[in-house]
């Protein structure tokens, strides 16, 4: 057992400190939203409401097509989450793998697109979607997007981890590309898929600016871009507005706690810290 020292003891209040910080804002958000309409900020000790009521939540579920919305979501970040880890874990193996020419200027142009800000390509990927005639369409929003740095870059940093020997060895066994990248790799990649898959699936769930920009028709929308519908030129709703950005949250918390396990277990063996 490790002594306990100052140092020790620094660094567990930094770490409680910034997740008391992180906290507070979503169990005000949750507060908020079992709060009546007469009470948004009426607080008791900042994050307890006064008088309770969960107007908020019906309000949610009568007055809009909350789970047309959700099946928006998931629809969404399903299959654009999918898609980033089938063609991420191809581009992966190649990158990790395969020697050919310009391999190294390709996986640094890769590299350079995690640095670009998504709102300075956002007009001549509309103009891309557009010229497609994918406006207010679900390929809009999906296809621009299958591509993702991230997911390749994440991904070849665990297929460099695997011995080549294995892969030579099933090239003895008789195996073709894509069988060794199935029983070679993908196999013991379980951890990394994992984590890759959890991290685009909460960025793909979460994103606003794209939808937003995308889609119009109100039926169409996506959670982020819904939820803003309690909001008019005069007044924000509080309580439902809240309501409806916790129903939001609770998909990916459960499917964070459900993969958490290997997500632990992909930065512990890619040595990604």
């Amino acid at each position: 057992m490790k002594k306990f020292t100052p140092a020790i003891g620094l660094i567990h209040i930094t770490l409680i400190a910034s997740s008391v910080i992180i906290l507070v804002p979503f169990l005000w958000m949750v507060s908020i939203s079992f709060s009546s309409y007469g009470s948004v900020f009426d607080r008791f000790l900042l994050l307890f409401p006064t008088e309770y009521s969960l107007e908020g939540y019906r309000q949610v579920f009568t007055q809009t097509p909350y789970f047309r919305w959700f099946l928006n979501s998931a629809f969404v970040s399903t299959v654009l989450t999918s898609g980033q880890l089938i063609l991420g874990v191809l581009a992966a193996y190649a990158f990790s793998r395969y020697e050919f020419k310009w391999r190294e200027p390709l996986f640094f142009f890769v590299l350079c697109t995690m640095m670009i800000p998504p709102q300075a390509i956002l007009l001549p990927t509309f103009m891309v979607v557009n010229f497609f005639d994918w406006i207010n369409t679900y390929k809009g929003v999906i296809v621009p997007h299958l591509a993702n740095g991230y997911a390749i870059f994440v991904l070849r940093q665990f297929f460099l981890t695997v011995p080549k020997e294995l892969d030579e060895a099933s090239q003895i066994d008789g195996c073709h590309a894509f069988q060794t990248l199935y029983h070679v790799y993908l196999r013991s990649a379980i951890p990394a898929l994992v984590s890759v898959g959890l991290i685009q699936l909460v960025r793909n769930w979460n994103d606003y600016y794209w939808a937003l920009v995308v889609l119009m028709d109100k039926e169409k929308l996506t959670l982020p871009v819904a939820i803003v519908n309690f909001r008019d030129e005069a007044m924000i709703q509080w309580v439902p507005t809240m309501a409806a950005a916790t129903l939001s949250v609770i998909p990916v918390m459960l499917i964070y706690i459900i993969g958490q396990k290997y997500f632990v277990q992909s930065h512990s063996r890619s040595g990604i810290k």
